[in-house]
């Protein structure tokens, strides 16, 4: 047992330190060239009060993104409290901050501590709240194509799909082959698992976990409140949008940004934000000023926004993931000392 968890420790380590490191040679690269004593001067003039209420959209945000969570948690009859959801959310996000999406799981861990929901259904829940995020976000790029298609289009064909679709062009073969294995080596896994029957203790409990996160996934088509549910995603994303959007009036050079660039940058910033570095630090940046840059900023004004924006978020979590994970723990200890009595 203790070398099953020194492994894992090592490995949880060398993960830690490779996405450091990948993370700090993109921020190297995106910061490059900036003339960093002008850069700290302009973020001494901005306005902090608009900043501030960033962060609050940001918190308000985590708390509905829970309160939305437990609505597809609620047809397998959990009910989670509405602080322990919020709770999970922060320590997912804080969790972020070492290893990229390693929050997700994180904040499931979570959820089973305080409430003991099973990790295979709130997972599988998760991911269906990922999908629909993915789905609001898709239909912002429409609608930004729809009515800024000169602009949006030729940022996004010249800064995201042109560099992708050349560097899978030069990888294809190999791309192909390797995908081809790991996916006919998990469709053999599957069907050898699924037709056993064997009553193997691990084979039982894959099933089991299987079943559990697929009704997890289909959690949005069983559950009761789908308005609500929609309601919630609504505000979500009107945060979000909140959050991007009232940084602008903080410094001179963006102030006079329109709501549709507060969405084309809500957008540009989504994407950066799925990039494999701990929280999207550096991709986030380059992605948000190569945006900017299309709207006439300069590289310079593009990544101070960016850095406002995105180190306010980051400020949040270090603040208040600690706090929800404090809380967690408290509760758990005192629930442990309750069933002891």
């Amino acid at each position: 047992m203790p070398e099953n968890t020194n492994r894992k420790i090592i490995l949880n380590t060398l993960k830690f330190v490779g996405f450091l490191l990948l993370t700090v040679f993109v921020v190297y690269l995106v910061f490059k060239g900036i003339p960093m004593v002008d850069f700290f001067h302009k973020l001494m003039e901005v306005n902090y009060f608009y900043v501030s209420f960033s962060a609050i959209a940001g918190l308000g945000a985590y708390y509905i993104r829970g309160l939305r969570w437990r609505l597809m948690l609620q047809p397998f009859n959990y009910n989670p409290k509405a602080i322990n959801m919020y709770h999970s959310i922060a320590i997912g996000y804080f969790a972020n901050m070492a290893i990229p999406r390693f929050g997700e799981l994180v904040r499931c861990s979570s959820l089973k501590v305080t409430d003991d929901v099973p990790m295979d259904r709130s997972v599988g829940s998760v991911i269906t709240e990922r999908l629909s995020d993915l789905l609001v976000l898709g239909l912002l790029t429409l609608y930004l194509l729809f009515f800024h298609v000169g602009l949006i289009s030729n940022f996004l064909n010249e800064k995201i799909f042109s560099p992708l679709g050349h560097s899978l062009y030069n990888q294809k073969y190999i791309l192909t082959i390797v995908g081809s294995i790991v996916i006919l080596a998990i469709v053999i896994l599957l069907v050898f698992l699924f037709r056993s029957k064997k009553e193997n203790a691990i084979i039982l409990k894959f099933k089991s976990m299987v079943t559990g996160f697929k009704d997890g996934l289909l959690s949005i088509y069983t559950m009761k409140k789908k308005g609500l549910f929609l309601t919630y995603t609504l505000l979500i994303w009107i945060l979000y949008f909140l959050m991007a959007y009232v940084v602008f009036w903080a410094s001179p050079v963006t102030e006079n940004l329109t709501v549709v660039d507060g969405l084309f940058i809500l957008v540009a910033g989504s994407f950066g934000m799925v990039a494999p570095v701990q929280n999207g630090f550096g991709a986030y940046h380059w992605i948000v000023s190569m945006a900017l840059m299309a709207l006439g900023l300069s590289r310079e004004d593009g990544l101070l926004y960016a850095t406002l924006m995105h180190e306010t978020q980051v400020l949040v979590i270090l603040v208040f993931g600690p706090i929800s994970m404090y809380s967690v723990f408290f509760k758990t200890k005192r629930k442990k000392h309750e069933q002891s009595l």
